[in-house]
């Protein structure tokens, strides 16, 4: 009886320990799992382990099959995207190699994305500049206008209502409300933040692990990768100093007010773009992909393209489609 007193605890105590990991393991946990399936339903030769931090998760690796090699074309799907899932770009790892690109196809890490989330893309969020065009003739001033001062006059009677409950709270009741507010945003806020830190380790220890490969760097990514990297290479990250191109597929977040400043974003970088899209992206890319050519035009950018995937949703045909508008593009471009 003792013994199993004593078990009973230890496995309270197990449970209580696993539940107050920080959040920082959230997304590479994911992979650490994904990399102990891959390394019992493969065989080593066809895959690699790479360092991130103090894990180790695979990549795939297709060489090019042409004499001369292209490059690099490092390939990221959207977050908890499974290998194999048929609307991914996963499938675009083995036909690029063909035309003369090897590519290094990397996981998906994963992201589960709370309620309420915010993510601090700026200090100042009013110096952002909102990119949407004022041309729109489904767009009126004066609705807008009513209805934005309805919403203020709602949120006013929310905020009364709010404020007179937390003044019939106790003192200590109110510090336990605010504290819990404070700590789901934060963790909420957190979640991105690691997720792109962890995006930013993982290709860095993919550009690292084939540093000996010639040719140039591109970056293959979609979704909620996408618009990550965007930022990424936006800022100047130094991690991403080499990388030549991105091409992004249906970049989103799924926060509006964080959605908003994708065009101006996309706009922002400095290295050529290749934006695809189709009638099958969500409706958070949806709402942004006017935005990012108009913001584009209005920055100047140059080499930034961007191409519908027409026809069916993304398949092996359509990866075909996408592989032959990559290799117009990057000949445009000269590679």
């Amino acid at each position: 009886m003792k013994a199993n007193y004593l078990l009973s605890i230890l496995i309270v105590f197990i449970v209580i320990a696993l539940g107050s990991t920080s959040v920082g393991a959230q997304t590479l946990s994911f992979n650490n799992l994904l990399t102990k399936d891959i390394e019992q339903g493969l065989h080593q030769d066809e895959y690699e382990l790479i360092e991130v931090g103090d894990n180790r998760l695979p990549i795939f690796i297709q060489r090019s099959e042409l004499p001369i090699n292209k490059g690099l074309i490092f390939i990221l799907s959207d977050a908890d995207v499974p290998l194999g899932k048929s609307n991914s770009l996963h499938q675009l790892a083995g036909i690029l190699p063909k035309a003369g690109w090897t590519t290094v196809l990397l996981p998906s890490l994963g992201l589960q994305l709370g309620p309420n989330i915010a993510f601090p893309i700026t200090e100042d969020a009013d110096t952002v500049e909102d990119t949407s065009s004022p041309e729109n003739p489904e767009e009126n001033p004066e609705e807008n206008r009513e209805e934005e001062n309805q919403e203020d006059e709602n949120d006013a009677v929310v905020s009364e209502e709010n404020t007179q409950n937390v003044q019939e709270e106790e003192p200590q009741e109110v510090a336990k409300i605010t504290n819990r507010r404070t700590l789901q945003n934060s963790i909420s806020e957190a979640q991105l933040v690691i997720y792109a830190t962890e995006v930013e380790a993982y290709l860095q220890s993919g550009f690292e692990h084939m540093s000996t490969t010639m040719g140039h760097r591109i970056v293959l990514t979609q979704g909620i990768s996408a618009a990550t990297i965007v930022k990424l290479v936006a800022d100047g990250n130094p991690s991403f100093q080499e990388v030549d191109a991105l091409i992004v597929h249906s970049p989103y977040w799924p926060i509006r007010e964080l959605n908003k400043r994708v065009p101006s974003i996309v706009a922002q970088t400095e290295i050529p773009v290749l934006d695809l899209f189709s009638e099958w992206d969500n409706a958070w890319s949806k709402q942004t992909r006017r935005n990012r050519q108009v913001a584009v035009n209005t920055e100047l950018k140059e080499v930034y393209r961007q191409v519908e995937i027409v026809g069916q949703e993304l398949d092996a045909s359509q990866a075909d489609y996408i592989a032959k508008t990559i290799k117009g593009w990057t000949t445009y471009l000269g590679w």
